[in-house]
């Protein structure tokens, strides 16, 4: 059926090839639906300028609202696999991350000197893996993006102090991660 479309029709048109941004396009589009007679041979081409500017408007609204909250906690695994180091504080998770990488954490003699992970990459014959360090797990506070790392990690090293309640720790540390 015959659209019987006028001439301000075609110049909007080709102005809406030519748009570049989203906006132009939807102002265009707009424009189109406006500039359209309505009768039975325009139903089809109405509804098809109508569903073009829904899908514009529809992405424009989701890269509005989509925002990418990038964690600390989130760190891509690199090399053969990622090994997470946990465990109560102060024992020395941070030193065995320094002496096996060329990671440089924080390392101190008293506790929670670690706040956020830090990777590094061990060197094992033709092939790394990726060690990385944690805060401390603790009973009053931990994060939950920490348990998301531990989760995604190929392997978890549970480190202790083995000069006070080793037992008591393993049995706390892995009452946390329960």
């Amino acid at each position: 059926m015959p659209t019987n479309l006028p001439p301000e029709y075609y110049a909007v048109e080709a102005r809406y090839r030519d748009a570049k941004t989203p906006a132009e396009k939807a102002a265009c589009l707009e424009e189109l639906l406006s500039t359209i007679p309505k009768h039975k041979g325009t139903d089809k081409l109405r509804a098809d300028l109508r569903k073009r500017l829904s899908k514009l408007k529809n992405a424009s609204q989701s890269s509005k609202t989509t925002s990418k909250h990038e964690s600390a906690y989130h760190i891509p695994t690199e090399g053969a696999g990622q090994v997470v180091l946990v465990g109560p504080p102060n024992v020395g998770k941070s030193a065995l991350l320094t002496a096996l990488t060329n990671a440089t954490p924080d390392v101190a003699d008293f506790p929670y000197t670690t706040w956020k992970p830090t990777p590094g990459m061990v060197p094992i014959e033709d092939f790394q893996i990726q060690l990385v360090d944690t805060p401390p797990l603790n009973r009053d506070y931990m994060e939950p993006d920490l348990l998301d790392l531990i989760r995604r990690a190929d392997l978890v090293v549970l480190m202790l102090d083995l000069q006070t309640a080793p037992t008591e720790q393993f049995e706390d540390t892995l009452a946390l991660l329960r």
